[in-house]
């Protein structure tokens, strides 16, 4: 391994077994770098809608709950006609109702959020593995990677996006 950016062949990429040498060889290592990328941000656009969908799937769960979970704070009567009193000169006394607070963090359902966990898994594996292409100091390497996330950016980054890129 040579220690600093440097075009020729020889570094181990990933595995003991590909160790591109040839100019050829270089070229499909880097055309296989270049889809891997491609693949790694369309991994990330999906994680980051299924993030939208599951977030609107939470939200009506929540309203649902908290809808039916009204409580009655009065606990003399619980129907305005029964506060009348015979000769009582004051207004019927209607019942307040409450509502539970909102939740700050979203309910955990286990089918979003295994799923949730084991994007997070896949992205980082991409990630170490992008980091350990570019540790073999291949500047042929580093721009494939380079290029392919931005081609991945371009076919992919627009999905997941709401409000001018903020999610």
């Amino acid at each position: 391994m040579t220690p600093w950016l440097h075009f020729s062949g020889g570094d181990y990429l990933i595995f003991e077994t590909w160790m591109p040498e040839s100019k050829g060889a270089i070229a499909g290592a880097c055309i296989a770098l270049v889809a891997f990328c491609i693949l790694e941000r369309w991994i990330s656009a999906f994680r980051r809608q299924m993030e939208i969908q599951w977030g609107a799937l939470a939200l009506i769960l929540q309203t649902q709950r908290t809808s039916t979970n009204v409580q009655y704070v009065d606990d003399k009567a619980k129907d305005p006609s029964d506060a009348i009193e015979e000769g009582s000169s004051s207004l019927p006394i209607t019942p307040a109702r409450v509502r539970n607070r909102q939740r700050l963090v979203p309910p955990f359902i286990p089918m979003h959020d295994i799923t949730r966990g084991i994007f997070q898994a896949v992205q980082s594996l991409f990630s170490y593995t992008l980091m350990l292409a570019v540790m073999t100091f291949n500047a042929s390497y580093i721009i494939s990677i380079v290029v392919g996330l931005a081609i991945g950016e371009v076919l992919f980054g627009r999905i997941g996006r709401l409000n001018g890129g903020r999610v």
